[in-house]
C-alpha cells in the first residue's frame, strides 16, 4: 500500500460531505453485522447531517481517495471524543484506522480523548486498546446495543 496521506476534510462542501458519508455506509454495514443488529442508527445519516455537523472531520486517503474517516467533538478544552472511526472495507486492516487514531493523539497531546463503540465490536476494542485506551464503563443503548466508553488519558 502506498503512504497514507491525513488530512482534515472541508465536510460542509457537499461533494466532501457525500465522500464522508460513502464511507461511513460502507463501514457501518460491517459493523453492523458484528454487532448482530439490522437496526443501526449511524446508518441512517445523512449526507446533510454530515454537511451540518459542529464537528471536525479527518481524512484518511489512499490512492487518491478518503479511505477512513474519523470525527472528533470537543467537550469543552479538556475532553476530545472520537464520535467515529470508520474504514472502507476494502482498507480493513492496512493501518487507516490506527493512523487516524494516532494522528488525534499527537495532534491533542495532553488532551483527554474518549471513544464509544459497541462491546462486539472486537477489531475497535483491539485497535484502541493497544493505542493506550481503558475501558471506563458499559451499558444497553436504547436500541439495545451494548456499548463501551473507552478512555485515554495523557
Amino acid at each position: 500500500m502506498t503512504k497514507i496521506r491525513i488530512s482534515r476534510l472541508d465536510h460542509p462542501d457537499p461533494a466532501v460531505a457525500t465522500n464522508i458519508h460513502d464511507v461511513m455506509m460502507a463501514g457501518y454495514c460491517v459493523e453492523a453485522g458484528l454487532l448482530g443488529v439490522s437496526d443501526f442508527p449511524p446508518l441512517k445519516r445523512t449526507r446533510r447531517e454530515i454537511a451540518d455537523a459542529e464537528s471536525s472531520f479527518i481524512g484518511a486517503y489512499a490512492h487518491n481517495g478518503i479511505a477512513a474517516v474519523t470525527e472528533i467533538e470537543t467537550d469543552q478544552a479538556s475532553t476530545i471524543d472520537i464520535a467515529a472511526l470508520v474504514v472502507l472495507p476494502k482498507y480493513f486492516r492496512m493501518g487507516l484506522g490506527t493512523a487516524l487514531v494516532r494522528e488525534i493523539i499527537e495532534v491533542h497531546e495532553g488532551t483527554r480523548i474518549t471513544v464509544c463503540t459497541g462491546a462486539r465490536n472486537a477489531p475497535a476494542l483491539s485497535l484502541y486498546t493497544q493505542l493506550g485506551f481503558e475501558a471506563s464503563d458499559t451499558w444497553i443503548a436504547d436500541d439495545c446495543i451494548a456499548m463501551v466508553k473507552l478512555v485515554r488519558e495523557q
